[in-house]
């Protein structure tokens, strides 16, 4: 796996060529699409046909730098959020913490380092349900997972609030390697924006590529 990088004793290892990515719309291994747009907001599409990480169900725990706010368009989603605590090793720890920090890589991804092993659980007020037409919020550096419920089409338009400049992490069960790998380009274009079309349906935004 050329992007998974391990840091131990303060050393990276690993690691391939990285390359820079300014697409607009792109996968994300989570399941969903991405589209970058003006004022620092991003509308997120998922669907069922979209491709995703092969760990996901064992990495959907992750965090941002950022803190957002995010209103549902289209469906409901599900917001579990989490708490970690650092630990000695992977017997004690139930996830390893992967730190994305970096230039992209050539599939579009930043790298992947581990650097904490942590003991994960899910916050007592977990999970938040959230139809369409209402927000939920997080703050950086919170550990969330979402999820899309009901027949798995969900848009969301999200705005960031603040921003911190160290790097993100995703969470991945210490038994599972990372998909360090996904290529968030392996779909044309074209067909990114039919998922877009198929899922916003009648929603009055001007989106068009």
């Amino acid at each position: 796996m050329d992007n998974l990088e391990v840091r131990d004793g303060g050393r990276v290892t690993g690691g391939a060529a990285m390359t820079r990515t300014e697409e607009r719309v792109t996968l994300h291994g989570l399941g969903f699409l991405q589209l970058q747009l003006p004022n620092n907001t991003r509308l997120h599409i998922w669907h069922p046909a979209l491709p995703r990480r092969y760990c996901v169900d064992h990495s959907s725990i992750h965090d941002h730098r950022f803190g957002f706010r995010s209103i549902v368009l289209v469906g409901t989603i599900e917001n579990r959020t989490y708490a970690a605590t650092q630990v000695a090793d992977e017997v004690e720890a139930t996830h390893a913490s992967y730190l994305h920090e970096g230039p992209r890589t050539r599939f579009g991804n930043r790298p992947w380092i581990r650097d904490q092993w942590l003991a994960v659980t899910e916050k007592p007020s977990s999970p938040e349900i959230v139809p369409a037409g209402q927000t939920y919020n997080m703050m950086p550096y919170v550990y969330h997972a979402s999820r899309p419920l009901g027949d798995g089409r969900v848009a969301t338009l999200m705005a960031k609030t603040e921003e911190s400049p160290a790097g993100a992490h995703s969470l991945c069960r210490t038994w599972v390697k990372p998909d360090a790998d996904f290529d968030r380009k392996q779909w044309p274009e074209a067909n990114l924006w039919d998922i877009v079309r198929d899922v916003l349906g009648n929603v009055p935004l001007d989106l068009a590529a």
